[in-house]
């Protein structure tokens, strides 16, 4: 037993050694769950050190959750934990195939994810002080590294006006609260994303839609609706428009800069779709860094489910975004971020963007080949896409129908503000379903009930 022990070396903490052999051990099975480890006084001999270092070395490895003392017996191997009983099935159970959340594509991250996490086992009393830091901005440090990996060597983002957030829906509600806009009214795009109309009426924020083209939001509508409501800002996404997909050219988003900056109208910029195309106009914040507040964050592509969102804000809003991050949350964890910054410097986001977009590409050839001759719209890199339905379908009826088929579609209701008339279109999304060929069985079932007249409503004497 005391063989497996490996000599020390002195120009390092000993303890700290002791605590890695046990782990590496472990990980080795060397050590087994259940085993015990040797006496203080003998393992202290055998490495050449003192007792009391023996004891800090398994104090520390019972901390970490390696080891676990039983008195008057000794310490022994602890049980890794079982996680599937601990947190039950995290499998849904639903039957149907779900084609309505706007999802992006499940990764394997844990590979990528443990290593990370064990390294916090070696940062002492540096992860004391990072949980102790409860600034609302974050640590500057991170917030360079952030700014490091958005500008690709260029110079858009500032780190003194970057703020994190535990998601863009979180971010998107910080922007409002900063910008004072609770009771009051903003403009957005007709068909808008529902996140934007479900914080609205918890805000009590009155939406106003803009009329939309192929090409995003119409320059003249805004424009009547600026002169009519005189609102204080916009909520848009340029590029992946959610529903209609539309990606909005440069020469467009420069018409919308000019008559907002004119009219001083701040632009929230909603950019959680826009790393995944291969090409994209540049985004409005850099063009206008001034006029716009940017909302990007890791749900699409770079890590899903780590709920880690950032914000680029102008300048004169720093302390307002402060103010509303105190209120909102205090703080964000300083761990979270923390994690997202070395998942950054690791690669790993990027890796997990490439992933994204070869999915996407896969996906969307499905797509083309179940839709082809029917009236959708779909943009390359697109997690979605926007589908009009045949006159003979209503899209109450539509939904119904794929619903009774076993999948899950978007009405377009849940898409329209300021009481508008419902197009007779569904949104489709394509990272949802488990895989291609779920996704594969979803499409067909949607294409073969489109291409069928609906079922005939009973008649009544």
């Amino acid at each position: 037993m005391m063989t497996i022990w490996q000599s020390l070396d002195n120009n390092e903490n000993k303890a700290t050694q002791i605590v890695a052999q046990i782990r590496a051990l472990i990980t080795e099975q060397q050590l087994q769950a259940g085993d015990k480890l040797p006496p203080q006084r003998q393992l202290a001999e055998h490495l050449g050190v003192t007792v009391g270092t023996i004891t800090r070395a398994y104090a520390q490895a019972e901390k970490q959750g390696l080891i676990e003392s039983k008195t008057g017996s000794g310490s022994y191997v602890k049980a890794a934990i079982n996680y599937q009983q601990q947190w039950g099935s995290l499998k849904s159970s639903q039957q149907h195939i779900g084609l309505w959340q706007n999802s992006a594509f499940t990764q394997a991250r844990a590979a990528h994810l443990v290593p990370l996490l064990q390294n916090y086992a070696q940062a002492g009393e540096q992860l004391d002080q990072l949980f102790d830091n409860d600034y609302s901005q974050s640590l500057l440090s991170q917030r360079e590294q952030v700014c490091a990996w958005l500008n690709q060597g260029q110079q858009i983002f500032n780190p003194e006006q970057l703020f994190f957030s535990y998601g863009a829906q979180h971010g998107l509600n910080l922007s409002l609260i900063a910008l004072q806009l609770v009771g009051e009214r903003i403009l957005c795009e007709e068909l808008c994303y529902p996140g934007l109309i479900t914080l609205s009426k918890q805000l009590n924020i009155e939406l106003k839609g803009l009329s939309l083209d192929q090409h995003g939001i119409c320059p003249d509508s805004l424009l009547r609706q600026i002169e009519k409501y005189r609102p204080r800002a916009i909520y848009l996404t340029p590029t992946l428009q959610n529903p209609t997909t539309a990606i909005m050219p440069e020469a467009r988003r420069q018409q919308i800069i000019d008559i907002c900056r004119q009219h001083q109208v701040i632009i929230i910029e909603d950019d959680v779709c826009g790393l995944l195309p291969d090409q994209r106009p540049p985004t409005m914040v850099e063009m206008a860094p001034q006029q716009v507040i940017y909302l990007n964050s890791f749900s699409k592509g770079a890590f899903k489910g780590l709920r880690f969102a950032y914000l680029h804000a102008p300048a004169h809003l720093q302390t307002a975004f402060n103010s509303a991050i105190r209120g909102s949350s205090w703080n964000i964890s300083p761990l979270l971020v923390d994690l997202a910054v070395q998942w950054i410097q690791a690669g790993y986001a990027d890796q997990a963007l490439v992933e994204q977009r070869r999915l996407i590409g896969q996906r969307a050839q499905l797509l083309h080949h179940h839709l082809a001759g029917l009236d959708y719209d779909y943009q390359d890199g697109g997690l979605h896409c926007w589908l009009r339905l045949p006159a003979s379908w209503r899209c109450a009826q539509f939904v119904n129908a794929a619903r009774e088929q076993g999948v899950e579609v978007a009405s377009a209701e849940h898409f329209v503000v300021d009481n508008q008339a419902s197009p007779n279109a569904v949104r489709l999304s394509l990272g949802q379903a488990d895989s291609n060929l779920q996704l594969d069985q979803a499409l067909s079932i949607v294409a073969k009930l489109l291409k069928n007249s609906p079922p005939a409503s009973p008649q009544l004497f």
